[in-house]
């Protein structure tokens, strides 16, 4: 029969090992732009919950979306400042810091740094995240841009 002690040693076990996933998800995939290590860190069908897009991605869609990404801001980093962790979901916030040097979303390449912060939740099935919940300072991002909120370019606008 198991103690208090080892369920509590397993229920911590658990959710270390969730911990050091979501922080490969942020330096392997995001930080480092190895799209192909989302392969061993996503489930295959994993479920993105947001408010622009919501339902089943395919992880070689969001390897596309990293790639974009990362072709918009090549030198990208994600740092983790905390994370909170209980049974199979994971809390994490961190900043995002990056410079464009390629188009994003409509945005032509600017050589401006973009610095937010970010909020990520995600649901973890065997070992991979199987749901993921994210809210960044996409406003924020757009402003540092020079960009308006719906995507366009404001630098022709003070010419």
């Amino acid at each position: 029969m198991n103690s208090s002690r080892d369920v509590h040693a397993t229920i911590s076990t658990r959710e270390e090992r969730n911990r050091t996933v979501v922080r490969r998800y942020a330096d392997e995939v995001w930080g480092e732009g190895d799209a192909d290590a989302a392969d061993k860190i996503l489930t295959q069908e994993q479920v993105y919950h947001d408010p622009t897009f919501s339902g089943a991605e395919h992880v070689d869609e969001f390897k596309e979306f990293i790639r974009g990404y990362r072709a918009a801001f090549p030198d990208l980093r994600y740092d983790i400042e905390g994370t909170i962790a209980e049974d199979d979901f994971v809390a994490f916030w961190g900043r995002v810091t990056g410079t464009q040097e390629g188009e994003f979303f409509g945005i032509p390449p600017t050589g401006n740094r973009i610095d937010i912060m970010g909020i990520g939740v995600v649901r973890l099935e065997d070992g991979k995240i199987a749901d993921r919940w994210a809210n960044f300072d996409v406003y924020g991002m757009l402003k540092q841009l020079d960009a308006d909120s719906t995507g366009g370019d404001r630098r022709d606008e003070s010419e």
